[in-house]
């Protein structure tokens, strides 16, 4: 019984630490200390756990604890807090629970044999094993609960590593992997310290137990040094600037789901024509305007006409003819009328107020945006009952960047170095005359010069969280990620620093600029390296006006092989599961034999 209530404390405090290392409503941007020993009391109680039953109850009471102490605002999420708050713990508890059993794998088979030869020094390498095993299975926890339509990449350690931003610049080698597993590392060590104090005063081989475990210090130490070093080198390094685009951000601080489409429109525009002739007061044209997701509520592309006569007192379309400026803003489309099909999306239009296109979002938002088996019968009669209407949206099936012209830019053509073969030949005829055919590269490029024109990706709200979604984009060309974002149905601070915690490793993980705009916060600037450079205060109705620097685009290695950390650590985990299956058939035959000869005797 003591046990067990131990297990239970060992839980939850290490539920409490960790919810209080990321942001949260006492500390806005988190704690990033805590991030450092909230584990270590599961690690703890996960390696004194004699059953597969008690490590899945651990791991499911721990990742619970979590979830309803950081992510409690889903329950804000209109009338979804069933499935957004509810089911969500039940299937973050769940997928804990698995990685519980998992994690079993490793102390089911330790023996008091070997418990005796590692005090004795026989088994210098136990500790290091114990602690990478740790670290594994803690990355596979947060990948699993991050990828997937189920994805939920909230409550993890690395939203605690925004303070810490030299920490954070491991992401563009591992993604966030690179931090959890350097926090789990952490963890583990001093995990690892109290069970080897623990057990201490009972051994003769106390030399032994210290060797071991410096041993192992100095290989974390030597992990954090190395990260601490690329972090420095990251952060510090100077950027070739390219261009400078000039946007305005508006953020009205309205819930669409509150004042309707028509209050919404009537602040964003009032806030742009503010931002727009306050960039133009100081003598500088601005490149595009941005509105946050869900402004629009009458569906393109047919509602291009709509916009067109609405609102009465001047009309969209008219206002951004107006403004002349590009405008992306958030609405929806309908994708397929005759089985009403509607997408949440980006609309784009041009500095003449024509509407060119949109970006549909892919990654949609589970049981509140994406609904399972939406269109059949039993589905709709329980959504109409629980919700009060019967589908969700369909995700998006293009990848889509935009592109627009930089006005700052004085439109050179393009240099004569952007299109020189790397290898040529110049040849003269037998008269010694030329072909101007040949000599046409030498004299003038007619391609189109790239410092002119921005690319830029419009990931929609949460998909700034997922790199399934942004490599693609990335991959696009894209030079700067601008966001949209509607969290204002949260009406918490600390779901909106949260969110913005989770984007910021976007500009770091691919660096390049990224840009939120959102309906009441975190609207914010991010340069490569994740500072921030502009920002609004949450919940105001106010407009952003930056000039932003593009730099030149170099992908990183998380850009070109992405998940490599938790795919090799997946490798070292199955082969040390099957080393665990062999070495559990080993013993039982060994027992088994004992028995058969104890039995002859």
């Amino acid at each position: 019984m003591k046990w067990v209530v131990l297990q239970v404390f060992c839980a939850l405090f290490s539920g409490i630490m960790e919810a209080l290392a990321i942001p949260n409503k006492f500390l806005p941007l988190g704690e990033p200390l805590f991030a450092l020993f909230a584990l270590s009391p599961l690690y703890i109680a996960l390696f004194r756990a004699k059953t597969y039953k008690e490590s899945f109850f651990i791991m499911t009471l721990q990742p619970l604890v979590v979830h309803l102490l950081s992510s409690f605002w889903l329950a804000n999420f209109r009338d979804f807090a069933i499935f957004t708050l509810g089911a969500s713990a039940i299937g973050t508890a769940a997928e804990g629970g698995i990685i519980g059993i998992i994690f079993h794998a490793l102390p089911s088979t330790a023996t008091s044999e070997e418990t005796n030869k590692e005090r004795a020094g026989c088994k210098p390498f136990a500790p290091f094993t114990r602690v990478i095993w740790f670290a594994a299975c803690w990355v596979t926890w947060e990948w699993f609960k991050s990828t997937g339509f189920l994805a939920y990449p909230w409550g993890t350690l690395p939203l605690a590593a925004y303070r810490w931003r030299i920490l954070a610049q491991t992401a563009s080698l591992t993604g966030v992997w690179g931090v959890t597993f350097l926090y789990s590392l952490a963890n583990a060590l001093l995990g690892e310290g109290i069970l080897q104090l623990s057990s201490i005063k009972c051994s003769p081989y106390t030399r032994n137990t210290a060797t071991d475990y410096r041993q192992l210090s100095f290989f974390v130490a030597g992990i954090f040094a190395a990260s601490f070093l690329y972090g420095l080198y990251e952060y510090w390094i100077p950027r070739k600037q390219t261009k400078t685009v000039n946007i305005v951000a508006v953020q009205q601080n309205q819930d669409p789901w509150d004042g309707g489409e028509k209050k919404s429109l009537e602040l964003s525009m009032r806030l742009t024509e503010k931002g727009v002739q306050n960039m133009r007061s100081n003598g500088i044209e601005p490149d595009i305007v941005l509105w946050s997701e869900g402004i629009l509520s009458h569906s393109f592309p047919n509602s291009r006409f709509y916009y067109s006569q609405r609102p009465e007192q001047e009309p969209l379309s008219a206002f951004i003819r107006r403004m002349d400026v590009p405008f992306l803003i958030g609405g929806q489309t309908v994708v397929n009328m005759e089985a009403e099909h509607y997408s949440n999306s980006a609309i784009f239009y041009d500095r003449r107020g024509q509407y060119a296109g949109f970006y549909s979002k892919i990654h949609l938002v589970p049981f509140a945006e994406d609904i399972p088996f939406d269109e059949t019968p039993l589905m709709k009669l329980f959504m109409e009952k629980a919700v009060g209407f019967t589908s969700g949206w369909t995700p998006g099936s293009q990848l889509t960047a935009f592109r627009i012209p930089v006005r700052g830019s004085k439109f050179f053509s393009a240099p004569l170095e952007n299109g020189l073969a790397r290898q040529a030949i110049i040849p003269l005829d037998v008269a010694g005359v030329s072909n101007p055919d040949n000599t046409l590269p030498y004299t003038e490029n007619l391609d189109e010069n790239p410092s002119n024109y921005l690319t830029f990706a419009v990931p929609i709200c949460f998909e700034d969280a997922f790199p399934d979604v942004c490599t693609p984009l990335y991959n696009l060309g894209t030079e700067i990620f601008m966001n949209i974002t509607n969290d204002s149905w949260s009406k918490t601070e600390s779901a909106e620093y949260q969110h913005f915690a989770i984007a910021s490793y976007l500009a770091i993980e691919y660096r390049i600029p990224l840009v939120r705009c959102t309906n009441s916060g975190y609207t914010v600037v991010l340069d490569p390296a994740g500072r921030i450079t502009d920002s609004l205060p949450l919940f105001t109705e106010n407009v952003m006006c930056s000039s932003i620097p593009v730099y030149e685009r170099k992908p990183t290695v998380f850009s070109r092989f992405g998940d490599w950390l938790p795919y090799t650590i997946f490798v070292y985990m199955f082969i040390t599961v099957l080393h665990q299956i062999a070495k559990i058939s080993k013993l039982r035959h060994i027992k088994k034999f004992t028995i058969q000869i104890s039995f002859k005797d």
